[in-house]
């Protein structure tokens, strides 16, 4: 399994915009071929700062996710506008239940 967390740093004023282009973004993607868990946060004390956690199955159908064409339109229109980014991808070989 492939997880990858980070953020997107968008100009303050762009904020409320972004909630609503992430949330159609996370209703999209969650449909995608070996999605297991895909979301966004606004940052508690920085607008326009959205942290994101994806993870999939397999580095092969996160290819195909980032290869879709709704992802080349978020890619075109939003990603030019970012201001900073971080990111960073792990390799997960186990995952269990901390509350059952």
């Amino acid at each position: 399994m492939l997880a990858i967390s980070g953020l997107l740093r968008f100009p303050p004023d762009a904020h409320d915009e972004m909630v609503g282009v992430l949330v159609e973004l996370a209703e999209r993607t969650r449909q995608d071929a070996g999605c297991i868990d895909y979301w966004w946060a606004a940052d508690l004390t920085e607008p326009g700062v959205f942290r994101f956690f994806e993870a999939w199955e397999s580095e092969a159908m996160f290819a195909a996710h980032r290869d879709a064409p709704y992802e080349h339109h978020f890619n075109d229109t939003y990603l030019t506008r970012i201001v900073g980014a971080d990111a960073r991808q792990f390799t997960v070989t186990d995952v269990r239940s901390l509350t059952e």
